[in-house]
């Protein structure tokens, strides 16, 4: 979203976000709600619409786990 923005990470500075933290977010470490609503609050999104999609993964069949005969 940042990139699709026009952002760079540097200028994630000017919303209190440091560089090595912006960089952790898009790595995929865990956030907490209070930074979600911050990014919401940033790129005017709700989170409704930027978690949108988050579980849209396919789901696979489990496994059969039964023993061949």
């Amino acid at each position: 979203m940042r990139k699709k923005r026009g952002r760079s990470q540097e200028d994630m500075l000017s919303f209190g976000f440091s560089t090595r933290h912006w960089q952790q977010i898009e790595a995929g470490r865990p956030i907490t709600l209070k930074t979600l609503l911050r990014i919401c609050d940033v790129f005017e999104v709700t989170p409704e619409k930027l978690l949108r999609g988050l579980y849209a993964v396919p789901v696979q069949a489990p496994h059969d786990l039964r023993q061949p005969k």
